[in-house]
């Protein structure tokens, strides 16, 4: 009698979930670039009157304005305030983050 030989297939399910991973992961880790709007938004802001909360949102000072509007006192986080079609957190933790 002949035997049979299988043929193993993990090595073929481990090298198609890392083909699948890999693409993604690198996608993720890539920056999105800034959009006109949110550079011309970052252009308004002065990052000395916001502050990043430990849960990531942002508090404006008392004094804060971005360009000539007043925009004291207000804690937000992301996809919580739009201005000119740009988010508002996205582009202070993208200007403002490391001060």
């Amino acid at each position: 009698m002949r035997r049979r030989q299988f043929i193993s297939l993990e090595p073929y399910v481990i090298a198609g979930c890392i083909a699948v991973i890999m693409p993604a992961h690198f996608a993720h880790a890539q920056p999105k670039k800034p959009t006109a709007a949110e550079d011309t938004l970052a252009a308004k802001i002065n990052c000395q009157h916001f502050q990043q909360n430990s849960d990531g949102k942002w508090t404006s000072s008392p004094d804060a304005t971005i360009g000539k509007m007043d925009f004291s006192n207000h804690t937000f986080g992301v996809g919580e305030v739009d201005i000119g079609g740009a988010d508002l957190a996205t582009v202070l933790n993208r200007k403002c983050a490391a001060h």
